[in-house]
């Protein structure tokens, strides 16, 4: 008969040292991803509002209602009333919708490019025409843009080349 001291010693219990392992992978995946939406000095950022008015592709009479929504919108905001209260209420965003349109600060090369193209060129504060993306019909405003220092320097640069290239 088999004593107590031939036993096989029991395992050692490694949980916390799992549990360990699993809190430390956790926060360096929220020091990651934090790290990569953070906006640094080398970033140009654009700061616009906007409301989506979404239609199905495949139905023409779709599209013609919501470019007609998107123009009566336009006219109303031209008349005075207030974006934020109009995107609340029609915008088909749900992430921006409940924020009166507000799509906060991005980086260049966030959005597609037509409302790329109108957020960087627009001026501040003016309410665009309708633009049309593979998402829908938008009106936008920008509400602010800050060209970083190595931006505006590259575009110095690229004004001087086409003077150069001008005057020859």
């Amino acid at each position: 008969m088999p004593s107590e001291s031939d036993a096989a010693p029991e395992p050692k219990d490694r949980t916390k040292f799992w549990w360990l392992f699993v809190l430390a992978l956790f926060a360096a995946m929220v020091f990651a991803l934090w790290r990569w939406n953070t906006i640094t000095p080398y970033d140009s950022v654009v700061h616009a509002k906007h409301i989506l008015i979404t239609f199905d592709g495949a139905d023409p009479a779709g599209r013609a209602r919501a470019r007609d929504l998107a123009e009566t919108l336009r006219k109303r905001l031209v008349e005075g009333e207030d974006f934020a209260q109009l995107a609340k209420k029609y915008s088909n965003d749900p992430g921006t919708a409940y924020r009166g349109g507000d799509l906060g600060y991005a980086k260049r090369g966030t959005y597609v490019k037509e409302f790329e193209d109108y957020v960087w060129n627009a001026e501040i504060g003016q309410l665009s025409d309708v633009i049309q993306t593979q998402h829908g019909f938008h009106l936008v405003i920008v509400e602010d843009r800050v060209i970083s220092e190595y931006d505006k320097a590259a575009l110095e640069e690229e004004r001087l080349l086409r003077e150069k290239a001008s005057g020859q």
